[in-house]
């Protein structure tokens, strides 16, 4: 206790000093909260982007779909499967989907397409397909011919809104799958997740056309919270109980997004790292003139029978106070520039569009980590730094210090 008193009494004793050294702590931790709470916030909104873009956060598959997929590869009950999904709080919004390759035609022009069969009251629940039409009207919500295709479809078959084409594959019977479509909309070319030649038609039409029956190739999931994503697929896996089926949070279904949004990452800590070592640097400098403008005080402390230990302590002790206080005062002033920029952000000056969706400002995010993290750091910086002052203040020779001045 007595050393925390004489500790509090210095950190106050030389004002300017101390408020030196903690505006230098505390402006590190602003700094650092505010990089990881943009970080957060902008990667927040590019998983966002992506995920319910066509994704979802989770994805149900049948056993092995994923390493290979397979038109017989299917979620036979889906009955089942949405009541147990239905009962579930994590989950927000789930919809079911129907994959298959397919040979698409339009008078004298052929390419290869994949069909996806889709649940549009769902989807809309779920995703922002909807918002990704370029031109006419999304697939109705009951079973018709009337099917969206994407921008690269469009222009290899040259076929417009109103046009119809031809779709031939194989059936899940062993029959050829062959029908008639009416485009009733072309996704945007720049603005959609769907970027190769794709064909979207009502779920119920896509299982009569490939005679698949009720089952459904992948079910997509949207949780309450993406950060929960892999922990919210495991209890959706849990819950379902079945051996047959395989659920992946997005960063197993979307691995090489996931690494790269990793490697990117990393950048940003090389970043804060500079940062830190910045701040370190001028506490290091400061705690330095501290220890020699008191060198007689500690020859005094040395000569009265003051032993090293007690002087290192009490060094120790006033550089982890001032970095208490500083950190104190970094979170209150983080905590108003993170929640500031959450809703007002900083304008990118070119935007970013994807899935539909239109990325013009970096917004930040008040999460724990934002607090935590750059608390940890600067007390940790500090407990560095101040160890080689306080080891020179408790090694003072009483005669050489007390003839110093």
């Amino acid at each position: 206790m007595l050393t925390l008193r004489m500790a509090l009494r210095n950190v106050f004793r030389n004002r300017r000093r101390s408020l030196l050294t903690g505006l230098m702590m505390a402006g590190g931790f602003v700094l650092f909260s505010a990089t990881i709470g943009l970080s957060e916030g902008t990667y927040g909104s590019i998983i966002d982007m992506f995920t319910r873009s066509r994704t979802g956060h989770a994805q149900v598959h049948a056993a092995g779909y994923l390493e290979k997929p397979s038109l017989y590869r299917a979620v036979s009950d889906m009955g089942r499967a949405g009541r147990v999904l239905d009962g579930l709080k994590e989950v927000k919004a789930w919809a079911p989907r129907v994959y298959a390759p397919a040979l698409a035609f339009a008078g004298s022009k052929t390419v290869g397409t994949q069909v996806m069969g889709i649940d549009p009251a769902r989807e809309r629940a779920a995703m922002r397909l909807e918002t990704q039409l370029a031109d006419g009207a999304f697939v109705a919500d009951a079973a018709s011919p009337g099917v969206v295709i994407s921008a690269r479809l469009a222009s290899a078959l040259k076929i417009k809104t109103g046009d119809e084409f031809s779709l031939i594959g194989q059936g899940a019977d062993g029959s050829v799958a062959n029908d008639n479509f009416r485009v009733a909309g072309v996704l945007s070319a720049t603005e959609s997740a769907f970027e190769a030649p794709w064909c979207l038609m009502h779920i119920d039409t896509a299982r009569e056309f490939l005679a698949l029956g009720g089952r459904a190739h992948e079910i997509a999931l949207v949780f309450t919270d993406y950060r929960a994503a892999r922990e919210d697929a495991a209890l959706a896996a849990a819950a379902l109980a079945d051996p047959g089926l395989d659920v992946q949070p997005w960063q197993v279904t979307e691995k090489e997004f996931y690494q790269a949004m990793l490697l990117d990452k990393k950048g940003g800590d090389i970043t804060n790292l500079i940062i830190m070592a910045i701040v370190a640097v001028g506490v290091l400098n400061t705690l330095l003139m501290a220890v020699l403008e008191r060198t007689r005080e500690y020859g005094v402390l040395k000569a009265l029978g003051t032993r090293p230990a007690a002087i290192f302590r009490l060094i120790m002790a006033e550089v982890m106070l001032l970095a208490l206080i500083s950190c104190a005062a970094g979170a209150l002033a983080s905590l108003g520039l993170n929640h500031y920029l959450s809703g007002t952000g900083i304008p990118i000056p070119d935007p970013v569009s994807y899935g539909g969706v239109k990325f013009t400002r970096m917004l930040s995010a008040v999460t724990a980590r934002t607090f935590t993290q750059p608390a940890v750091t600067v007390l940790a910086a500090a407990l560095i730094v101040g160890i080689f002052p306080a080891l020179k203040a408790a090694r003072i020779t009483p005669v050489k210090a007390l003839g110093s001045r």
